[in-house]
């Protein structure tokens, strides 16, 4: 009930014009690339790759919440608010790249088809990336600064996955042998992300209590910092 109670004034404000920016972009490029021609299954696969790359990195721009750095108490723990903003930044990239898809499938040539359901893993695994970089960088920065790094960080990590090639390169084609093999890691990948988001979106300050000493009296005094 708290959290469908909380969807209203989050959504008013959370930062969408990268989203939308992206979700307009990418839907544009399918519906245009080859146009008057059926769109081939290798020029789906990319675009779809490029667009779960874009979509992740739009929806990190999500996560930042401009309150943080001036709010010290929030009848609302700061682990929902923020696991509610991740969630609706993962549904708006998520609703955009399925469009994206059907587009591109009513698209295809003849006799072309794409593996939908791996790549819709790969994207998954995008979105989480970018909200996890993301949700990291607002526990020490404030504003749009934490979305740039989640941007930051997707990029980082998709530059290092694309240069560890090998017969277990994460971003193989369709035929090839691994595939399956492969998108079991990208599965498993985007069980550890979500996971580790738990913790990522905890309370933004630590608080450390210094040990205190029991006086003759029983009365308490904390001790000396070393």
């Amino acid at each position: 009930m708290l959290v469908i109670r909380l969807v209203r004034p989050v959504l008013s404000a959370t930062h969408w014009t990268p989203l939308a920016v992206a979700a307009a972009l990418s839907l544009l490029i399918i519906s245009m690339v080859d146009t008057g021609a059926g769109l081939g299954w290798g020029t789906a696969f990319t675009l779809l790759r490029m667009t779960a790359v874009l979509l992740g990195a739009a929806a990190a721009f999500t996560v930042p919440d401009v309150m943080d750095a001036d709010t010290a108490a929030t009848p609302v723990p700061r682990r929902v608010r923020q696991g509610l903003r991740c969630a609706l930044g993962a549904l708006g990239a998520g609703l955009v790249w399925s469009a994206a898809c059907v587009v591109a499938v009513a698209r295809l040539r003849a006799g072309d088809e794409l593996r939908v359901p791996g790549m819709a893993v790969e994207a998954a695994v995008c979105a989480a990336v970018g909200l996890l970089s993301a949700s990291v960088a607002a526990r020490l920065h404030s504003g749009r600064v934490a979305g740039l790094a989640g941007t930051g960080g997707l990029l980082a990590t998709v530059s290092v996955s694309l240069a560890a090639r090998g017969p277990y390169w994460p971003w193989l084609y369709p035929q090839e042998d691994n595939w399956e093999v492969v998108h079991h890691g990208w599965l498993a990948t985007l069980v550890v992300v979500t996971v580790l988001l738990g913790p990522a979106c905890g309370d933004l300050r630590s608080r450390f209590r210094r040990p205190v000493r029991r006086g003759p009296r029983g009365r308490g005094r904390q001790a000396p910092r070393w």
